[in-house]
């Protein structure tokens, strides 16, 4: 069974997104970023990208992570703290080790095209 499945699918995925942007906007060091952010709009890309990494259905279309990201000036500290809000939101929604583990190294790999 892959990762995406064991999630919970989409509708899993949709949760752990929703709730991973209520912590970020909640958050005074990070919500800075999305003040001009359509966020709808994000959520999806989000939701999109999630399910692709999961190994779900490969429907991201949007900007690829350096294009993306690039000017917002994101520090590390604040890549590493959106990061661990993700994994404690999958990890609060019982998500395994494994993918926990998977999500991880993706974040651990793009580092370098969302950090300023």
């Amino acid at each position: 069974m892959d990762l995406y499945t064991r999630t919970g699918g989409g509708p899993a995925v949709a949760t752990a997104v929703d709730a991973l942007y209520r912590l970020i906007l909640g958050d005074d060091r990070l919500s800075g970023y999305f003040a001009a952010t359509d966020l709808p709009r994000l959520k999806g890309h989000m939701v999109a990208l999630l399910s692709q990494v999961l190994g779900g259905p490969q429907d991201y279309t949007g900007r690829d992570l350096r294009g993306a990201h690039v000017g917002l000036g994101i520090t590390p500290a604040d890549y590493d703290l959106v990061g661990a809000y993700l994994l404690g939101v999958l990890a609060g929604l019982g998500v395994d080790d494994e993918v926990l583990g998977a999500v991880r190294g993706v974040l651990g790999s793009v580092a370098d095209d969302v950090v300023s």
